[in-house]
């Protein structure tokens, strides 16, 4: 199964793709058009979200924050049906509490200035499985959650 080039340097893309399709990788076969299509039009905000979480200035808490002001525009209707209940998890938890000052705050700044740490943790945590579920979708999953026989 190797495959050479004629000047007889490996092409790498080759040998990885060989027999691959996008069907095979991930739960994209399994899953309806509507579910593949619904993956597709989120899975920009959440790249961007997951890339605020990582690189972003800040403690967990504020890096949150701007992943938060990215995805909170998405409705629950654009995900697919099953990881659902996981965005508007993510969406109450960052609004868990109310400004007292709506005028000068609003409720994702006063739930960020409120929470600890480990709160942050957890929903930055979501947000990032989320994001892994929608690469499962696309035909896409990320090493650490391929299933074994993947």
């Amino acid at each position: 199964m190797e495959k050479v080039l004629g000047d007889g340097i490996f092409n790498i893309q080759a040998l990885f793709y060989e027999g691959m399709t996008m069907d095979n990788y991930g739960n994209r076969a399994n899953m309806n058009v509507k579910a593949k299509s619904q993956a597709e039009s989120v899975v920009e905000k959440l790249y961007l979200a997951v890339e605020h979480l990582c690189t972003g200035k800040g403690d967990v808490r504020n890096r949150l924050k701007g992943a938060i002001l990215t995805l909170i525009f998405l409705r629950e209707e654009s995900f697919p049906e099953h990881l659902r209940e996981d965005f508007v998890w993510i969406k109450t938890q960052a609004t868990k509490y109310k400004s007292e000052n709506p005028k000068y705050e609003g409720d994702i700044d006063a739930t960020m200035r409120q929470i600890k740490n480990s709160t942050g943790e957890k929903i930055a945590k979501r947000i990032f499985r989320l994001y892994s579920d929608i690469q499962d979708i696309r035909g896409f999953p990320l090493l650490e959650y391929r299933h074994p026989e993947d």
